[in-house]
């Protein structure tokens, strides 16, 4: 496991997230009260301090409104 990389990885996801959701003028609170994900994991995986799973990914999306593909587009 190469923790620099994974680290860029979540990095560069947690700054796409945030660039969808502010451009779609989300707040984490409106995202959060779409979906089964707290504030606190939404803020961490945001600023790419949380590893995360697939369901949670799905769960991001559903809050978002879009399709879970275009999180993973960046």
């Amino acid at each position: 496991m190469n923790e620099a990389r994974d680290r860029k990885r979540l990095q560069a996801f947690g700054e796409n997230l945030r660039k969808i959701r502010e451009n779609l003028n989300l707040s984490q609170d409106q995202v959060v009260a779409k979906c089964d994900v707290t504030k606190g994991n939404l803020s961490n995986i945001e600023n790419g301090n949380k590893d995360f799973t697939f369901t949670t990914l799905l769960e991001i999306a559903k809050g978002l409104g879009i399709e879970p593909k275009e999180l993973l587009d960046f």
